[in-house]
């Protein structure tokens, strides 16, 4: 996909439904960038990563009411 060649807008109101219609596709998307780009690969990091999920999972359950409003 050629994002230059993609509204702005349009982008990010697709990226909003996608949020709505289901937050851990959303959450998984993230984790395989995270592993992609190699972000993820020593225990000590893994270890780092979950505490990161854990903090992200719960600011998506405490925002999701405010997320799903803004979308």
């Amino acid at each position: 996909m050629d994002i230059d060649k993609i509204d702005r807008a349009e982008l990010k109101s697709i990226v909003k439904e996608i949020m709505m219609e289901d937050i851990s596709f959303f959450k998984e998307t993230i984790k395989e960038i995270l592993i992609e780009n190699q972000i993820i690969i020593s225990t000590e990091q893994s270890e780092r990563r979950e505490k990161l999920e854990k903090m992200i999972s719960e600011d998506f359950d405490q925002y999701d009411d405010v997320f799903k409003a803004l979308a």
